[in-house]
């Protein structure tokens, strides 16, 4: 039985789901620091917690604005070169398998 049917169907959807890649990506890194925040924020609690306050501050503030920046710039291009390793037709599937990952996740978190 001939397939190329199937490899027609997918192939403008894997174009356009490579084509949106870094934020497609970008999309899952935030979703996970978003679910798995609070678990990094009390890991950063417990080891500043003796400090004075206005350290402890500063330090919060810097982690919030520079810490998650920097996980989701480094994440996000490990994520694309991970996608796009694989084979472009099976991207999207790829790709949804990833959000359906993370969906899990979400919902073990009690997110969902």
């Amino acid at each position: 039985m001939d397939l190329s049917f199937l490899a027609d169907f997918i192939e403008p959807i894997a174009d356009w789901v490579n084509g949106y890649l870094y934020e497609i990506a970008l999309a899952m890194i935030s979703t996970l620091l978003v679910i798995y925040g609070d678990k990094i924020l009390a890991l950063i609690k417990k080891q500043i917690g003796s400090l004075k306050p206005f350290l402890r501050i500063t330090l919060f503030v810097v982690f919030c604005s520079f810490g998650f920046a920097l996980l989701t710039t480094f994440l996000t291009p490990l994520i694309v070169a991970f996608i796009q390793d694989i084979d472009s037709i099976w991207s999207p599937l790829v790709v949804l398998i990833l959000f359906y990952i993370i969906g899990w996740l979400a919902q073990k978190r009690g997110f969902i």
